[in-house]
Order: C-alpha cells, then sequence, then structure tokens
C-alpha cells in the first residue's frame, strides 16, 4: 500500500467499498461474453456494460480514476487470452486534444498501455482524432456514424501493420471502432481485433455476426 492509499484509502469503482479499488464481489459479477463481430472484425471484451463493470467504467471516465485502469483491464486481458487471438501491436482510439485535456487522460490509451505490457506487445501511437465532434450520447446509429465521418487519421510516419488490435473502454453502436478501423485501413494497414472492456447491453439488428456468437452493437 503506498503513501497515497494511506491519506486516500482506495474506493471500489464498482460499488464504493473501501479499502481496494475493485472489491472481489464487483470482480466476481463480470461475467465472460462469447466473442462477437463488427464489420467482420472480432470484438473481444470483458464483459456486458451492465451493473458493477458498467459503474466502474463511469467512475473511471468521469470520477475521474485513472487509476482504475490497472484492475479493469484484468478481466480483458481473461477475455483476449481465452480468445487466442494473436495481435503484432496495440493501438487506441483517441480523443481530441481539447477534450484530452478537459479529461487529463485518454481511458482507451490507459488501457491500453496496461493490455500491451500483460500481453507483450508494443502500443503504436498512430491514430489522430483530427476533427471535434460532439457527444454520441442520445444520437441514431446514423448519427453516430455520420458524427464521426473524417474524425480520425493515422498521422505515424510509420504506417499501421496488418491485424492491429484497437482498443477502447465500450463499444455500443460501434460507430467510433468502424470509423478508427477505417483510417487505420486508409494507411495500408487493418484491425484484427476491437478489444473494450464492455459492449452495450441493448444490441441493434445491423450488427455483423458470426455463427453461434454474440453481435457487438
Amino acid at each position: 500500500m503506498g503513501l497515497l492509499d494511506l491519506i486516500f484509502p482506495p474506493r471500489c469503482g464498482g460499488c464504493g467499498r473501501d479499502g481496494t479499488a475493485w472489491c472481489e464481489r464487483c470482480a466476481d459479477g463480470v461475467h465472460p461474453i462469447p466473442v462477437g463481430s463488427l464489420a467482420g472484425i472480432p470484438v473481444v471484451a470483458a464483459g456486458r456494460l451492465a451493473g458493477p463493470l458498467q459503474r466502474a467504467i463511469h467512475t473511471y471516465k468521469y470520477g475521474p480514476r485513472p487509476q482504475l485502469a490497472t484492475v479493469l483491464t484484468r478481466p480483458l486481458r481473461d477475455a483476449v487470452l481465452a480468445a487466442g487471438v494473436m495481435l503484432p501491436a496495440l493501438s487506441f482510439v483517441p480523443l481530441h486534444p481539447r477534450r484530452r485535456r478537459e479529461r487529463g487522460f485518454n481511458q482507451a490509451e490507459r488501457v491500453a498501455t496496461q493490455l500491451a505490457r500483460t500481453l507483450g506487445v508494443p502500443v503504436l501511437d498512430g491514430l489522430t482524432r483530427v476533427r471535434a465532434t460532439p457527444a454520441q450520447v442520445g444520437l441514431s446509429q446514423a448519427e453516430r456514424r455520420l458524427n464521426l465521418e473524417g474524425a480520425f487519421r493515422w498521422t505515424a510516419e510509420t504506417p499501421p501493420p496488418r491485424g492491429l488490435g484497437l482498443v477502447d473502454d465500450v463499444c455500443t453502436t460501434g460507430a467510433t471502432l468502424t470509423a478508427a478501423a477505417g483510417a487505420v485501413a486508409e494507411a495500408g494497414g487493418s484491425i484484427g481485433a476491437f478489444l473494450v472492456l464492455a459492449v452495450a447491453q441493448t444490441l441493434p439488428a445491423p450488427a455483423v455476426t458470426w455463427p453461434g456468437q454474440a453481435a457487438c452493437p
């Protein structure tokens, strides 16, 4: 336990219980889900966007509690290993610079950094959000896609590899992930898997699925 923990005792991101950043009861409430598919790309998630996981992600982003990235990444790591996806490197969905300054950190970047460390692969900081977009909350799937059109670009000098793992915190309609994947494809690379902490409970019908697997919104 560090000095800061002694001065400011940690509280569970899922239930608020004192003494730990992620209690055993909340951790046990995150249940593995089948690998889904979005635009033909596998979607690996730690669990559903519900219960303690949903509350912890909200606390992580808006608390803000950036240190929760460490504990929230553990079930995602387990899901990636169980799925058996082989990824040469990871990248992450970027925030617009203004949004990053407001929040103080990029939640997807922190998860990607933690996950890459446990998987033994590099993190590539190549995607840039070149256009600020209004909040996605309350928009339809079509509106979300239009909102994100041209929002991302691969700006690193080195082109992205094929089979890159793309990390974000949640997958709701999938519009953000597919827009970012499009920017990777335009730069000559491809996405091998989307890796997210959670997928939404309500899954829209247009999502692409594999036989016997769950859809991602």
